[in-house]
């Protein structure tokens, strides 16, 4: 097992503790919650399916609960490289294949995955593909309409729907450039925990918007978020089971479940959006800085129909139950992890860009954490998770005037120089 399939058993074991983690389980008790949870079977993300004991999964809960999420990444096996039903790019190919052609058949996948050589007959059936997918949500009839109803979370920060939405068109340096709407709504009080304005749609800047978010409005016990890339990817997995936050992705193709993020845009966009002129604009900063204005007299602090008092007004009445953290802690918690292995002249490569670190580490394998979206150092952690050394960006130049001790050539040969 290599360190993404550790790091995905773990992202599976917190799925199914999390409800004890931030107290939203259903149950009579905790101990009936383990006995209901071990239940029942579950697909694991290598494709291969498995039940757990209820004493297995408390096991799990008290783990996280003293060491964090890092206590749930598995011990590597000593049958780690055996083969299993399904790899995890005929998985992906799966996933691929329904996303891009929601009603085809899992018979025609399943031949498509033998065609194009991520399985082989005699090693996976049919009924290995069929059954995949049937777990996963992916049968056409499982994408059909289904009965909806209104609903409405008990408390602010219980629930938060995040999503994007396609801005204004802006020129800057006489260049157009199309703008991107990235927001998180708390579903109790329809308050805009944070909203901004980006030239890309992407993971990083979604996880910038959920920093700055829950810098202001604490840590939410949920996170409901669609299927794409910004939104479906394994550091924004491993930040969410880090600060405790449930992470949970729509079903592809039922924009209705976040509908109430969805009315946001369109409030956004018939209440200002559609009524300026966006020529007067030549820069991001500008734009959001006009949109921040909007947000605060026009929508947070104004009354709300559904509610009846303004979205602040509704967040302020439940502030006491929402669980904040340091802005270092904060900080922490977003940092990206990834493994590398230390080249021969003592470098890391991170997002294309060389840092160096010290020598002692050449040929290990290291855990490296470091914030995205600010480049500028990066960490290494131990196995106990933790810090050991802060590493910074490769600079040739300054390694170049740097002395090297002489060598004194009347040592050489048994202390004797030939001229």
């Amino acid at each position: 097992m290599n360190d993404k399939e550790m790091q995905e058993l773990a992202l599976f074991r917190f799925s199914l503790i999390s409800p004890i983690a931030n107290d939203t389980y259903q149950a009579a008790s905790q101990s009936q919650y383990f006995r209901d949870m071990a239940s029942k079977a579950y697909t694991l993300p290598d494709g291969t399916t498995a039940n757990y004991s209820a004493g297995t999964i408390k096991k799990w809960y008290l783990d996280y609960t003293h060491r964090g999420f890092d206590a749930l990444i598995p011990k590597k096996r000593a049958d780690a490289g055996l083969s299993r039903v399904l790899s995890n790019d005929a998985i992906a190919k799966i996933n691929e294949l329904k996303d891009r052609f929601p009603y085809i058949t899992g018979t025609l996948v399943y031949q498509k995955l033998v065609e194009e050589g991520y399985i082989k007959t005699h090693k996976t059936s049919l009924s290995s593909v069929l059954r995949y997918i049937r777990d996963n949500n992916l049968k056409r009839s499982q994408l059909y309409p289904v009965e909806r109803k209104a609903f409405e979370m008990e408390f602010a920060g219980d629930c938060w729907q995040a999503d994007s939405s396609h801005g204004p068109t802006i020129k800057v340096n006489g260049q157009k450039r199309q703008t991107y709407l990235v927001s998180v709504l708390d579903d109790a009080s329809r308050i805009i925990v944070h909203s901004q304005f980006f030239f890309n749609d992407n993971a990083v800047n979604f996880q910038i918007i959920l920093k700055k978010a829950i810098s202001k409005y604490g840590v939410p016990k949920r996170l409901l978020v669609d299927n794409g890339g910004p939104y479906k990817n394994d550091q924004l997995s491993l930040i969410c089971a880090s600060l405790g936050i449930a992470l949970i992705h729509s079903r592809p193709y039922d924009p209705q479940q976040k509908g109430k993020i969805e009315r946001s845009f369109r409030t956004i966009k018939d209440g200002w959006m559609n009524g300026v002129d966006w020529n007067s604009f030549d820069s991001l900063e500008a734009l959001n800085i006009e949109f921040n204005k909007y947000l605060a007299e026009s929508y947070t602090n104004a009354h709300h129909s559904a509610l009846g008092c303004s979205p602040r007004e509704r967040y302020l009445k439940d502030s006491h139950k929402i669980k904040f953290i340091p802005a270092e802690q904060l900080d922490n918690h977003f940092l990206h992890r990834v493994t590398r292995r230390v080249n021969n002249d003592a470098t890391i490569q991170l997002n294309n860009k060389l840092f160096e670190v010290p020598q002692k580490y050449i040929g290990q394998k290291l855990n490296i954490r470091y914030p995205a979206d600010n480049l500028d150092k990066a960490y290494i952690f131990n196995l106990y998770s933790e810090l050991t050394d802060t590493v910074y960006p490769l600079k040739r130049v300054d390694n170049s005037k740097i002395k090297r001790a002489a060598i004194d050539f009347t040592k050489l040969n048994g202390g004797t120089s030939n001229v």
